[in-house]
């Protein structure tokens, strides 16, 4: 039983994940390259938002620091003492789709440097179907001067939580896995054990790459059904969610509802990784159409509040706009590839002078404000991009009186539509 192992990459994936295996009893080191992450874990801090069974993810870091079942640091030789290695360092995408494997790369061949025969690497980014065998694993072999397989373990197997919900989800869930060698898939599904009371799929190593990318693709098809149906929706003036709940009545019937977009880590990104497998760019028309279609749902959006405006004598040049939430999902404070913040740079861009009030978001954006009443002081527009836990407790028939009178309001979600009147019905479909 592997009882010390550290985790390469202590964000939103990280460091939960670390915290996860010190509440099965392990000792965890956890490594990144960010000093400052680093001093801030040390003093018990952290940004990511995150509860489990009632208690704060930085209660159960201070916690587990205090027992000293997890240790944070940014050196390699702080690692000696593990026996398994499992890495979260991400892939981050561009705008135009270009991937960025620099961090990952790098922490592979500082990793190489640091195992020892009889360690087990286990990678849990999200990577490009084939990057174990093409990049990974050579470098871990160049670096370590071992061969992979013989004389070290390494293996695959992709998270799947939800931000937010991960600590629960890390222990609860399925995990899909897939080894080097048979040895390296059964260490690593020793070590996985210890973990999650989900069960255990081993298949191969290249199935293990592609399975959490085509989970994410098919969301992303999904969601752009959804949107397509808002369209639809709009033109044949019905309410889009009536007619989702409604289908929603056959057994084998399951569509989304339409939101402001796709945020977050992992479902903008899944069609780049697929893409970037295949030599082929026009293999796969569905997954790049989805794409498209959830990409320019915020453009579309703020292109209908601006109609909006001028429908009542208004432009959104110099328009007060006040968005709440900027999280790329709600009860978020992530804020990577939100749609919300997507929004409100498109509104800038437009002229608009906009004030953004999130709750959980302490990154503070230029155009963020701490306080609702701020936001909402002489707003001729509002905006719900994402809806945080502490906007429920808001006494919105007071707080909205701050608007202009006659406020326009996207609202996809009807949560504040009972308090603005009228509700601009073909925004209210988008």
């Amino acid at each position: 039983m592997k009882k010390t192992i550290s985790v390469v990459g202590l964000g939103f994936i990280g460091l939960p994940l670390s915290l996860s295996f010190c509440e099965k009893g392990l000792q965890v080191i956890g490594i990144d390259v960010d000093h400052r992450k680093i001093e801030q874990l040390l003093q018990g801090q952290t940004s990511v938002h995150e509860d489990y069974q009632g208690e704060t993810l930085s209660s159960i870091l201070q916690r587990h620091l205090q027992s000293g079942r997890f240790t944070p640091t940014s050196s390699w030789q702080d690692t000696r003492a593990s026996q398994a290695f499992i890495v979260t360092v991400g892939i981050p995408v561009s705008l135009d789709g270009e991937l960025n494997t620099a961090p990952l790369f790098h922490a592979m061949e500082d990793l190489g440097q640091a195992i020892k025969p009889g360690d087990l690497v286990l990678i849990r980014s999200t990577l490009v179907p084939g990057m174990m065998e093409k990049e990974l694993i050579p470098r871990l072999k160049a670096k370590s001067g071992m061969e992979p397989g013989v004389d070290f373990h390494v293996a695959y197997a992709a998270e799947r939580v939800a931000e937010g919900r991960a600590m629960y989800e890390f222990q609860t869930l399925d995990i899909v896995l897939g080894g080097y060698t048979e040895s390296c898939a059964q260490a690593a599904k020793e070590l996985l054990g210890e973990l999650t009371s989900g069960q255990l799929h081993i298949t191969t190593l290249s199935v293990a790459e592609a399975v959490k990318v085509v989970e994410n693709a098919q969301r992303d098809v999904n969601i752009a059904l959804a949107q397509q149906l808002a369209r639809y929706s709009e033109a044949r003036n019905m309410n889009v969610y009536e007619l989702i709940r409604m289908a929603n009545t056959h057994p084998r019937v399951h569509l989304l509802e339409p939101g402001i977009g796709v945020g977050g880590y992992c479902i903008p990104n899944a069609y780049h990784y697929l893409n970037a497998s295949l030599d082929d760019e026009n293999a796969m028309p569905l997954f790049r159409l989805a794409r498209q279609i959830n990409a320019y749902v915020p453009n579309y959006l703020m292109d209908r509040m601006a109609g909006e405006l001028t429908d009542i004598g208004k432009s959104i040049a110099n328009s007060h706009v006040a968005v709440l939430g900027l999280g790329m999902k709600d009860g978020s404070n992530d804020t990577r590839n939100s749609p919300a913040v997507d929004c409100t740079e498109l509104l800038i861009s437009y002229g608009a002078k906009v004030k953004a009030y999130d709750p959980t978001v302490t990154e503070m954006l230029p155009y963020q404000v701490e306080s609702l009443e701020e936001c909402l002081t002489g707003a001729d527009a509002i905006l719900v991009g994402t809806w945080q836990p502490e906007f429920s407790n808001v006494d919105w028939a007071k707080a909205l009186r701050q608007c202009k009178p006659d406020v326009v309001l996207v609202d996809l979600k009807d949560r504040l539509t009972p308090y603005v009147a009228p509700y601009p019905s073909e925004v209210k479909n988008g």
